[in-house]
């Protein structure tokens, strides 16, 4: 065997050992991390373009107009019974600042007395509290003279007790005409102006 030959065979076999077995997974593994850690570094350096955040738009308050009503536990009563009548008031999404409300009834089938007349807790002020029995006819005014007025849905202004007297149908009713002053009316506070648009009345049998 000549120089060559021996060269090759000596020198083949250590090629082999060098290319196989585990050194050359090591390698390979090697220079895959070595290609993603330079794709990683890519990657990260490059700039981010961030979203703007959306802002929602806020939220549209829907106002309308105010409303007073009487409502009572029921609507049919024996005679000499005593029933309960709350006095509402819906804000209608509005502040307000004062209320008047005039309640006609017929005082010959009930009958209330001026201490049958509790004032609600919804104004700072009730500086008018006001009874006829002859004629039948109540006035409640109240007012928000050092809180910020009333901003709820809906709350109670008063509650009037009455006594059935006789026989008879009868109806509790809140005085108002639409663009009168000088009736039932709730004032908004800012604007000091009238925004009563509807009533509900009572209906009640005395039997």
């Amino acid at each position: 065997m000549d120089y060559f030959t021996d060269y090759k065979v000596e020198h083949g076999d250590k090629i082999k050992k060098i290319f196989s077995g585990p050194k050359i997974i090591f390698a390979i593994l090697g220079i895959v991390i070595l290609i993603e850690f330079i794709y990683a570094f890519r990657v990260l350096t490059q700039p981010v373009s961030v979203a703007a955040p959306s802002i929602s738009p806020a939220a549209t308050i829907v106002k309308s107009g105010g409303r007073i009503s009487l409502a009572a536990p029921k609507t049919s009563i024996l005679v000499k019974e005593v029933i309960p009548v709350k006095v509402k008031i819906e804000s209608g999404g509005n502040t307000l600042g004062g209320a008047d409300v005039i309640i006609k009834y017929d005082p010959k089938i009930l009958e209330a007395t001026q201490g049958a007349i509790i004032r609600g807790a919804i104004f700072d002020e009730y500086p008018f509290v006001s009874l006829d029995s002859k004629t039948g006819l109540i006035s409640i005014s109240g007012i928000s003279s050092i809180g910020e007025g009333f901003k709820g849905a809906e709350g109670d202004f008063a509650t009037i007790t009455f006594k059935a007297k006789s026989k008879g149908a009868t109806s509790l009713s809140v005085d108002f005409q639409k663009g009168s002053t000088a009736d039932s009316n709730l004032v908004e506070k800012d604007a000091s102006r009238d925004i009563l648009e509807t009533i509900g009345n009572l209906e009640l049998n005395v039997q």
